[in-house]
């Protein structure tokens, strides 16, 4: 191949494809590896480790000069052409955290929360990246498996197609021969997680999130999660009276207290399974306010509350 030449045979990306799913499967059309198509553009090998995060500029473009695939959608294969819907900026920046966490208050009022300053911080991207993997998918599909990018993010708990929890993978991201063998037997989602994870999807398959009877846009829906998040995750000192209230909620998920190390971290700096507890108490959180078992105390749990007549 050369630097002019479009690969004339590859196979289309899945709707919500990973971008290092889908030139993995473009890679094995050809017998080649993701280094060598990465190679063949013009870009150093070393590159594509961190393509589902954000490729390095001019990348989609060559992409979808090779493939004919529209620039636009080869972008949204990773989380930096999510900005400014997912993520506000495709870097971290100092006060990043504070402005994204800290625009909505639900759980707790307004003014509570320490104002922290992480300067390599990104929303919903793992300081431990880890894979989970909707059973039903790969039993569905067929090798190399593609992967979406969501199953990369601490976002979503469930697959809305199949309606069952994703499974955390222990081995590396592109191989599931262990589960040709004995795939994972598929556990059913909770309704108040697939409720969550459905507007999550919804979201990002079409810039909206259906509330109570409202539309609010995408922007506002994943903040309003993060900060639910954030409020769960809060320190004793900063939910004051609120705190009896927070430990509810998470024994009311399955859990006597909020799980996690003794000292704070942020959401996407803990293990995959306290992340994935932190998520299912956030379905809980809105499934209680949602039904009137619980009064949020700050102004924007409105979002979750019926439309006034």
């Amino acid at each position: 191949m050369t630097a002019a030449r479009r690969w004339p045979v590859h196979p289309p990306p899945e709707p919500g494809e990973a971008l290092t799913s889908w030139l993995q499967r473009i890679a094995s059309r050809y017998g080649a590896d993701i280094d060598d198509l990465v190679s063949d553009m013009g870009f150093r090998p070393e590159v594509a480790g961190d393509m589902d995060t954000c490729p390095p500029d001019g990348f989609a473009c060559g992409l979808a000069e090779r493939t004919g695939m529209d620039v636009a959608r080869i972008r949204k294969m990773s989380l930096s052409g999510w900005s400014p819907c997912l993520i506000d900026t495709t870097g971290p920046t100092p006060d990043g955290y504070g402005v994204y966490n800290q625009q909505f208050s639900v759980l707790l009022g307004a003014g509570r929360r320490r104002v922290r300053e992480i300067p390599t911080w990104l929303p919903w991207r793992s300081t431990r990246p880890a894979l989970r993997a909707c059973p039903q998918c790969i039993t569905e599909a067929q090798p190399p498996y593609p992967y979406q990018l969501l199953w990369l993010l601490p976002l979503t708990l469930s697959c809305p197609f199949h309606e069952c929890l994703l499974e955390t993978r222990e081995t590396a991201v592109t191989y599931f021969a262990d589960w040709e063998h004995k795939p994972p037997v598929p556990k059913p989602a909770s309704p108040a997680v697939l409720k969550m994870d459905a507007r999550t999807w919804q979201a990002m398959a079409t810039g909206f999130a259906d509330l109570q009877g409202r539309r609010i846009h995408a922007e506002t829906w994943f903040r309003l999660l993060r900060t639910i998040i954030d409020e769960l995750e809060a320190t004793i000192s900063e939910c004051t009276t609120a705190a009896r209230m927070i430990k509810g909620i998470w024994k009311a998920a399955g859990y006597p207290s909020r799980v996690g190390p003794l000292s704070w971290q942020p959401h996407e700096s803990y293990p995959v399974d306290i992340q994935i507890r932190a998520l299912q108490t956030t379905a809980t959180a809105i499934h209680l306010i949602e039904r009137g078992s619980l009064t949020g105390r700050g102004p924007d749990a409105r979002f979750f509350l019926p439309l006034e007549p």
